[in-house]
This record gives C-alpha cells, sequence and structure tokens, in this order.
C-alpha cells in the first residue's frame, strides 16, 4: 500500500515470492503501480530495471505507506532522507556487483527484491534513526525481519562525538553458552517513542527465547 489509493503489486512465479532475497534474485518478476480507485495501471518495471531502482533510491519514502502520526515518520531512515542510509545503500549495490558471479543486473534484483513492503514493515522507533545512532545492520534494523544471533550483545554507539556507546541489546539468555553450530534467529519489536523493545530468539527444534528490553 502507497497511500489511499495505490498499490504496489509485484508479479511473479511462486519460487520468487517464497524463496530468501539472495535467491529470489535470480527469478523475474515485474511490478506495477495500480490505482484501485480507477481501476488503472500507472506504470510497469521489470526487476532488474535501473530506473526503477534509482526512483527508489531517490523516493524510498514513497514507496510505503506513513504512519497516521507525520511525527512518528521522521524517524524511520531511508536512503532518500539519511545520508548514512544512503551510504549503506551504496556501499550494498557496489559490493553485490563486484562480488564473485555478480552482476549489475543481479544486484538491481537483489536490492529490489524486498519490494512490496507491507505497512508495518518499518519501526518508527527513534533508536532506529541512523543519524543518531550507528549499529550492525546485519544484526538489528528498523525492518521487520529475521537477523543472524550472535553471541555478543548488540551496541548502539552515539553517531555524534564523543561516539560512546549509549546501550546494549541482547536477545539470548545471558548465562547461555550456545552451540556456535546451530543458527539462530532474532525478531525484535521496538515501542514507537517509549525506551521499551521485545526480542524472540528461535533456535530449530529448542523453545523461543523471548526478552523484554527496558531502559534501567
Amino acid at each position: 500500500l502507497l497511500d489511499r489509493c495505490h498499490l504496489l503489486i509485484r508479479l511473479g512465479s511462486t519460487e520468487g515470492v517464497v524463496l530468501r532475497a539472495s535467491d529470489s534474485s535470480h527469478q523475474n518478476s515485474f511490478f506495477t503501480v495500480y490505482n484501485f480507485v480507477t481501476t488503472r495501471v500507472l506504470c510497469f518495471y521489470q526487476n532488474s530495471s535501473e530506473d526503477f531502482l534509482s526512483a527508489f533510491e531517490h523516493f524510498c519514502d514513497h514507496f510505503r505507506a506513513p504512519p497516521r502520526s507525520p511525527a512518528l515518520f521522521s524517524y524511520i531512515s531511508s536512503c532518500s532522507n539519511n545520508v548514512f542510509a544512503r551510504e549503506a545503500f551504496k556501499k550494498q549495490k557496489a559490493a553485490l556487483v563486484t562480488c564473485k558471479g555478480g552482476s549489475q543486473t543481479q544486484a538491481i534484483k537483489r536490492m529490489l527484491a524486498g519490494l512490496p513492503y507491507s505497512a508495518q514493515t518499518y519501526s518508527p522507533s527513534p533508536y532506529f534513526d541512523q543519524s543518531l545512532f550507528h549499529f550492525d545492520e546485519k544484526l538489528i534494523s528498523a525492518s521487520d525481519r529475521h537477523k543472524p544471533c550472535v553471541e555478543h550483545p548488540i551496541k548502539f554507539i552515539l553517531r555524534r562525538r564523543p561516539n560512546v556507546l549509549k546501550f546494549k541489546i541482547n536477545p539470548g539468555l545471558e548465562s547461555a553458552n550456545p552451540d556456535a553450530r546451530i543458527k539462530r534467529v532474532a525478531t525484535y519489536a521496538f515501542h514507537p517513542f517509549l525506551p521499551f523493545a521485545i526480542s524472540v530468539q528461535q533456535t530449530f527444534m529448542q523453545p523461543s527465547v523471548v526478552n523484554f528490553h527496558f531502559r534501567k
């Protein structure tokens, strides 16, 4: 959902929808913007289109419906409104082009693999504002997706000098000694503005670990 009248729809095979982003980048699909009030199709792009990727890079905030409160929208960092997010976007694209077996076409498909966004995809929490904090987006991000769970806590470092550590989040058990061979993932749900978050750690054939994180 882009706004009250428009939908961004992805058309493709079932395999391209259920596969991971790294695998679905090899699938061909198409994006279309549909006005369900006038029943008109406004545009049509293949998932390898450089023009569509450029539009996404420069107008990323228009690819998801804004929250009801405009104040919450100001904390959502994207490649179109935040210099740090934009730099990370360009580095990721360059890495996908230069990696083994990479190409410009595959990089574009990979960068667009997450579209379309659902209305609840991104957290408006100020803790994910990349102008305020620096954190490892491979371990935690504003997007509602599974992230690898590591043994050490996730650090949030202040962007401004003196660039000190402000807080840490540990999604696992403090006293646990996990087997490094077992894959663990975690998901996070942050309150829109209060210093409170929930993390859920999931391990194969083991009960989930739910933690509540709050400011002391």
